[in-house]
């Protein structure tokens, strides 16, 4: 990466079983076929990347290669409690002690916001590394989301000088930073497509970061043209399969038709596919993010 120039972070939110996870993996290998660096970042226990990329070694809070040319790392709050309080000591096994003190480290994960505060500053320094570019963000549910995303309202004014006020304005900063772009995945069903409407609206008026694509993940295939009445009385269990699946396309239909009246922004569909939710095809994986990223990415 040449000095100078801006990493891109990208973080993706949205309510789980959506595909979010395997959005983030064919974006980052889309990146990495065109010759960038990406890091994705999962949050929480979760190993989704394990999982779609099968690496020799388990995926921890060191960033390492998986393959394809894509990095990754699990971040959670006890591995990036430790990191912070490592880059203030400078030593690292005083840094663990510390934090696995039993106090202390109830206290750490009882305190409001303090996960939150040292992900974004370990996000911070891994885009101020210049190694990875972008950086993928696989956000918790959205609900955690929501609580990450609103660290900037958090903590205005409540520190003005110090090492506080100057970490808090670091990390806070970050998500106010135009190269932080937030990204919402979701369902075309009624249901979830008007969790995503809500989600969108409460990001509208809450939290200062900058809102980008939305992806519509597992859009139903067009039933095709039957004449169910006809078949009904020999093939009853066939045209209930039929009509529900017509139903499906219809519903889809709708609440395609529901987000694009309410969300003026970029937003992308991808049709159903079980090889891709899979995740077994990294071939059709990056084709999907090559997709992806020409239809999310075309005005950044």
């Amino acid at each position: 990466m040449q000095p100078g120039c801006v990493v891109t972070l990208r973080l993706f939110t949205g309510k789980g079983g959506v595909g979010k996870s395997t959005v983030v993996a064919s974006l980052a290998l889309a990146a990495a076929d065109a010759g960038q660096t990406p890091l994705v970042v999962e949050l929480g226990h979760r190993a989704t990347m394990e999982s779609l990329f099968r690496p020799k070694k388990p995926i921890d809070f060191t960033p390492r290669d998986i393959g394809h040319g894509v990095f990754a790392m699990n971040m959670v709050a006890t591995d990036a409690i430790e990191d912070y309080v490592a880059t203030q000591v400078r030593i690292r096994a005083l840094a663990r002690r510390i934090v696995r003190q039993t106090t202390l480290a109830a206290l750490l994960h009882a305190a409001p916001a303090v996960t939150e505060v040292v992900t974004l500053d370990k996000l911070d320094r891994l885009r101020a590394s210049g190694r990875f570019d972008p950086i993928l963000v696989d956000l918790d549910a959205t609900g955690h989301a929501m609580m990450f995303l609103s660290l900037p309202q958090v903590f205005e004014g409540l520190a003005k000088t110090g090492p506080l006020a100057e970490l808090l304005e670091r990390t806070t900063s970050l998500l106010r930073d135009p190269s932080t772009v937030l990204h919402l995945v979701g369902l075309p069903a009624p249901l979830p497509a008007q969790e995503l409407l809500e989600l969108d609206a409460a990001l509208s008026a809450g939290p200062r970061v900058r809102l980008g694509s939305i992806v519509l993940n597992r859009m139903p295939a067009p039933a095709p043209a039957v004449d169910y009445d006809a078949l009904r009385e020999d093939f009853p269990v066939e045209v209930a399969v039929g009509e529900r699946a017509a139903l499906r396309r219809t519903q889809a239909e709708a609440a395609v038709a529901q987000v694009l009246a309410r969300i003026d922004r970029p937003m992308v569909v991808l049709d159903e596919n079980p090889a891709f939710h899979a995740g077994a095809d990294h071939a059709l994986l990056r084709a999907t993010g090559a997709e992806l990223s020409a239809r999310m990415f075309a005005d950044a």
